[in-house]
């Protein structure tokens, strides 16, 4: 059976993230989440914290945060091999995306003032991440401001623009497609999918955001309480 859209776009987000971002944060010892769904967790640990906590949606970076502002580690390991099960539509895929979302802006208000003095390189990580989900509309409205702003060529502008976004991606990805020996036309073909589940993603880190980080400090808002799982 053929993929979905969205796990088409998932796929390639996966490689990119798995070797690219991953392997970084490991060489500065602060990966950013040890995901529940593909990671193994020293059971005498876990016991001692009282199990994976409840006070934010996603546990998994919860306790991955807590742990390394105890002075644990955390390992990425770049050989394992895992499959995890993606949303096939588009209702199961914003249930998911919204909960990381919402579950990453509650660990920032949770944990980031003590990062930034105990763990500065997970802070780093965490705060390139905020502005990235910040600046992230701004780029994407590059090729309309300078054709309209600055009456540069449409064809010229989103020629840059895209050219721009394949040196950005493309390298990440044929590395990874080698790594794991998967068919590089394959890879290419899902590229374009990835910009479906960005557009999810930015609506929901932007609803995160003044969700979480606004409404909730100001008591607007109970912020996200309800886990759903995104399948």
């Amino acid at each position: 059976m053929r993929p979905h859209p969205w796990e088409r776009g998932r796929s390639t987000e996966y490689l990119f993230g798995f070797h690219w971002h991953r392997p970084i944060q490991q060489l500065a010892n602060s990966p950013m989440v040890c995901s529940g769904c593909c990671s193994v967790f020293r059971r005498s640990t876990l016991a001692a914290f009282g199990g994976f906590p409840e006070r934010t949606i996603v546990e998994d970076m919860d306790f991955t945060w807590s742990q390394q502002l105890e002075g644990r580690k955390a390992v990425y390991v770049s050989d394992a091999m895992a499959w995890a099960a993606d949303p096939e539509t588009l209702t199961y895929l914003r249930k998911r995306v919204w909960r990381w979302m919402a579950g990453f802006m509650q660990n920032v208000r949770l944990h980031l003032p003590r990062l930034l003095t105990r763990k500065p390189m997970l802070a780093t990580w965490i705060v390139i991440a905020l502005l990235e989900i910040l600046l992230a509309p701004l780029w994407w409205a590059t090729p309309l401001i300078l054709t309209l702003a600055l009456h540069e060529p449409v064809a010229r502008t989103m020629t840059w623009w895209a050219g721009s976004e394949l040196l950005l991606t493309t390298p990440t990805l044929l590395y990874a497609a080698g790594r794991r020996r998967l068919p590089l036309h394959q890879v290419l073909f899902n590229l374009p999918f990835v910009y479906l589940n960005k557009a999810v993603n930015l609506y929901y880190a932007w609803k995160a955001m003044a969700v979480e980080l606004i409404m909730v400090p100001l008591r607007l808002s109970p912020g996200l309480l309800t886990y759903e799982k995104g399948r």
